[in-house]
């Protein structure tokens, strides 16, 4: 399989089971939803997927598992999302020994490091690894934002880095990454909202954590706007927007999960301290899938 990091990807949630271990046919049952719905693309361990919550053995089970079960039907994107170059290094390698195709790796958070600083960081585990690197930036979570000049060095610097996941919610930044460095890299959305102006721009793709529950509406969508078909694409967008805004209304997962378990895809809870949605949200939620027919 030649790896392509464009189209749709889905931002995986992590199947768990009540006593917080990886629930594996729930894995393997929702793979193949995403594969079957057209996704062209995993990631695993993304914010979506619980990263911070899991312990280090769950996260080792969650790579191994999805790169065994996807059986290179699409490239296998494994987050690290650490806020220290020292378990960066350590779970990188974890990714690398199980067969992921790339990593998405987030910048140092919460020591808050200068620009270059991150450039530093990208550098170091570009030469420890060989996998390719998709940079990962969303600075509401982190409080640090890596900057279109500092992208296009790292790119410049780092000749493993292969791509972008884009959450910075200024489609301004984002399109100013795409100028620099769009000709060379995958520039991919990170936000539902913006990810049909980001294709119009030039962007290759998008990663959804809404596409867990909505794949195919997420392929139609990459695909009306890679085809500049603006009127298709907004409505399409109209129709799915309440449904998109409330699995974003509480922090994600957790609405997304209980959505995915409502609509049959058994995917279990969410890690504390994350919660099931309020139960107002849960009768909007299933009101609006029930009017859109997922149940």
């Amino acid at each position: 399989m030649k790896t392509r990091f464009e189209g749709i990807m889905t931002a995986l949630v992590t199947p768990l089971t009540e006593d917080g271990q990886l629930d594996v046919p729930a894995l393997e049952s929702l793979i193949d939803f995403q594969i079957d719905n057209g996704i062209e693309g995993l990631l695993v361990l993304g914010g979506t997927g619980e990263y911070a919550a899991l312990t280090a053995e769950v996260r080792a089970d969650a790579v191994r598992e999805t790169v065994r079960y996807t059986n290179h039907r699409v490239p296998v994107i494994a987050g690290v999302l650490e806020p220290g170059i020292g378990e960066a290094l350590k779970f990188a390698k974890v990714c690398e020994e199980n067969g992921a195709d790339a990593i998405l790796l987030l910048n140092p958070f919460y020591i808050m490091p200068p620009q270059d600083g991150i450039v530093d960081y990208f550098k170091r585990i570009g030469r420890a690894i060989d996998l390719p690197i998709l940079i990962y930036n969303i600075p509401y979570r982190t409080m640090v934002n890596i900057l279109p000049a500092t992208v296009e060095q790292i790119v410049d610097e780092v000749p493993s880095v292969v791509g972008m996941k884009e959450c910075a919610t200024s489609l301004g930044q984002a399109i100013e990454v795409i100028q620099r460095v769009g000709d060379r890299i995958s520039v991919l959305s990170g936000e539902e909202f913006l990810m049909g102006a980001e294709i119009l721009f030039g962007a290759k793709g998008a990663i959804m954590a809404s596409a867990n529950l909505i794949p195919e509406v997420w392929v139609r969508m990459y695909k009306y706007a890679s085809e500049s078909k603006a009127e298709e694409l907004r409505a399409e967008m109209k129709r799915y927007y309440p449904l998109i805004k409330l699995l974003f209304q509480e922090m994600n997962p957790g609405p997304i999960k209980y959505a995915m378990n409502l609509a049959g895809h058994k995917v279990g809870p969410v890690s504390s301290p994350l919660h099931e949605p309020a139960e107002e949200l849960k009768r909007k939620l299933k009101e609006e899938m029930g009017r859109l027919g997922i149940i």
